[in-house]
């Protein structure tokens, strides 16, 4: 039962950024625009997580989404935040929400199926940093274009959730901030999870590096967030590629100073935190575009990988992966949480859960 319920969590609503682009299809926002009642009568029309249909369940699930100020350098501007969960069931079982950061200059979209962790009653807060989206007004200083930015808004962000520690994961190029914030404020991160991590070009296999030059440069953001899941294509990757086209990819994976994570380097980093949270790294297999033979990891590192999937473990191998994600932060809290669906009684969400 707790397997099957973790399962059918891959699904839900969403909605995107204020101001975003037209996407490519009906998706699950237009459909939530119309009301639950006209969702539940055409489920077939919608596009969920990466593709999936949204189930009845998915209308119970709170979510908030907010612009959040922070500055830096002397510049004041906002990130977007996306927070699904309920804060009350996070307060209850007493554990930490989880803060979420893709590659920046991607909208959160291809991230969602982590939304899924809130079946542990522990909130998900998605970040989107400054930069991501074409704007007609001024353009961003050169100072908000950088990791140490990046890491600004993700502490700005942790702040925002009014919690003493919270679990953060991050995936691709998102990385360092991840990491800045560890060494900069290690007593508000109860865990770190680095799912196919880079600090830049040189840390991608030679044709994956090409490729994504290439796509930046020509508008293709899909270049950095590659899977061979058609559904994903389809809707979470196309809305979160769709909410970009701002400078900020662009700017640093051209910056003449990228951190890099490869090699031996990951493993200086983390060994520089030594005595800290407990940290995760996850991968894709052969096919991730990453170069994910690190070495000299200290020993305490949890290792996982998901030798089926590509860069988007949690896309391609989502059910396998979100298990391991789930029992590694009930690991660092030291809690047995949830796998079961609490979104109220109705009779549409028994008959989904008892597959009757």
């Amino acid at each position: 039962m707790a397997v099957a319920c973790v399962l059918s969590l891959i699904s839900s609503p969403s909605l995107l950024l204020p101001s975003p682009p037209p996407a490519p299809a009906v998706t699950r926002r237009s459909l939530l625009g119309l009301g639950a009642a006209a969702a539940f009568a055409s489920p077939s029309a919608a596009r969920a997580w990466c593709g999936e249909q949204v189930p009845s369940w998915a209308f119970y699930l709170k979510w908030d989404e907010t612009a959040v100020p922070f500055k830096h350098e002397g510049v004041d501007a906002q990130l977007f935040l996306r927070i699904v969960g309920d804060r009350a069931r996070e307060d209850k079982t007493a554990v930490p929400p989880v803060v979420v950061l893709g590659t920046p200059g991607l909208g959160y979209d291809y991230l969602e199926n982590l939304e899924a962790l809130t079946v542990s009653d522990r909130r998900v807060a998605e970040v989107v940093c400054a930069g991501t989206q074409r704007s007609a007004g001024e353009p961003l200083p050169a100072s908000l274009l950088t990791q140490d930015a990046c890491a600004a808004q993700l502490l700005a962000a942790v702040r925002a959730l009014s919690a003493p520690k919270v679990h953060v994961v991050a995936h691709g190029l998102g990385a360092v901030a991840a990491l800045r914030l560890l060494q900069a404020q290690p007593a508000l991160v109860r865990s770190l999870t680095l799912i196919s991590p880079y600090g830049g070009l040189a840390d991608l296999r030679a044709d994956a590096a090409q490729a994504l030059v290439k796509g930046v440069e020509s508008g293709r953001a899909a270049a950095a967030v590659p899977t061979v899941s058609g559904t994903a294509l389809g809707s979470c990757v196309a809305e979160a590629t769709g909410a970009a086209g701002g400078p900020l990819l662009g700017a640093l994976l051209g910056s003449a100073d990228a951190e890099r994570l490869g090699g031996a380097r990951l493993g200086a980093r983390l060994d520089a935190v030594a005595g800290g949270p407990p940290v995760q790294l996850m991968s894709g297999g052969a096919s991730d575009i990453v170069e994910t033979s690190w070495e000299g990891l200290p020993s305490a590192v949890k290792r996982v990988i998901a030798d089926k999937s590509g860069h988007l473990p949690f896309v391609e191998q989502r059910e396998s992966f979100l298990l391991s994600l789930l029992e590694f932060l009930d690991e660092a809290d030291g809690v047995e949480t949830n796998r079961e669906l609490k979104f109220g009684a109705a009779l549409d969400t028994i008959k989904e859960l008892s597959g009757s």
